[in-house]
């Protein structure tokens, strides 16, 4: 499938806002607005963003509906998730993704939205783009880089602090983001095409052992048997049985799943659900060189 390029984004630009995963106050969406509109763009929020269905912004239909809305209107160059959380998978099978790709815009958001960036990729060929959630611009360190990043000023994503467990150079396109959101995509038409991809993930709150279970399924399923590299982020706030302590650390699990595999590993990169966010473009041709990589391609037209 053809790759298809998002038109950069421009001053004066108009991002649409919508919530695909769990409701989030109104005071949330007006201070990220206002930053936004000191940085010279301005945002339009979905009545959607707002709804709520127990933990949930709203049913599955209804962030559908919003999506293809934001996506369908002309004067929206952009669109951002608002928050985290859960239930953006729900979205997948009612998208219409004809519509996307007869209208491709950038979209951004992480965490729970991984399903949705890549599989958009997968079914349109669209560059999405991993980052920094609508909520989080007016405090997080990294909003500038993701402005940067799909206003085409990128070029090199440095990675500094990171362990280089398997030592290598690797070329291929940027596939990843959430590893719990991820590996549910195993067993769809919606997981990318990962053979000689670069691989990163990253997660939060969850237990070691549920851990090394979804690498464990991303080995045996053949996926890292594919990749062409694997850089692990951060891991926050892991989780432990009391009774009965794992044992093995997260190393010790990305150690023994990508055992004889003769590909660049790193780990504990600086991105994930801490203070650390670099936007990371997915399906963009990108090389890692140790704790660098450099984009062999703009992510935007």
């Amino acid at each position: 499938m053809e790759t298809l390029k998002p038109a950069a984004l421009q001053k004066g630009d108009m991002i649409g806002v919508l919530s695909t995963s769990c409701w989030l106050e109104e005071t949330d969406l007006t201070v990220a607005q206002n930053f936004l509109k000191e940085e010279g763009y301005q945002a339009f929020h979905h009545p959607q963003a707002l709804a709520r269905l127990n933990q949930s912004a709203g049913s599955a239909q209804e962030k559908t509906d919003a999506f293809h809305d934001l996506f369908s209107n002309p004067d929206m160059k952009m669109v951002m998730g608002a928050r985290g959380g859960n239930r953006a998978i729900t979205m997948l099978d009612k998208i219409d993704f004809d519509l996307i790709r007869k209208n491709p815009k950038i979209l951004i958001g992480y965490s729970d939205m991984t399903a949705l960036l890549n599989g958009l990729y997968t079914k349109c060929g669209l560059i999405t783009f991993h980052g920094p959630l609508y909520r989080e611009l007016p405090t997080h360190k990294n909003s500038q880089h993701m402005i940067d990043m799909v206003s085409g000023k990128v070029e090199n994503i440095e990675l500094p602090g990171s362990e280089i467990l398997k030592a290598g150079n690797a070329e291929g396109k940027l596939f990843g983001g959430n590893l719990s959101s991820f590996q549910a995509l195993i067993g769809t038409e919606l997981l990318p095409d990962l053979d000689g991809a670069i691989l990163f993930l990253e997660d939060v709150g969850d237990h070691l052992s549920r851990y090394d279970r979804m690498f464990g399924h991303l080995r045996v399923s053949g996926i890292l048997g594919k990749i062409s590299g694997l850089v692990t982020g951060q891991f926050t706030d892991v989780k432990d049985s009391e009774n009965r302590p794992f044992g093995f650390t997260l190393k010790d699990v990305i150690e023994e799943h990508t055992a004889g595999l003769n590909i660049p590993v790193l780990m504990n990169a600086p991105f994930g659900h801490g203070e650390d966010l670099p936007t990371f473009p997915i399906g963009c041709r990108a090389q890692l060189d140790g704790a660098e990589l450099t984009l062999l391609e703009s992510p935007v037209a």
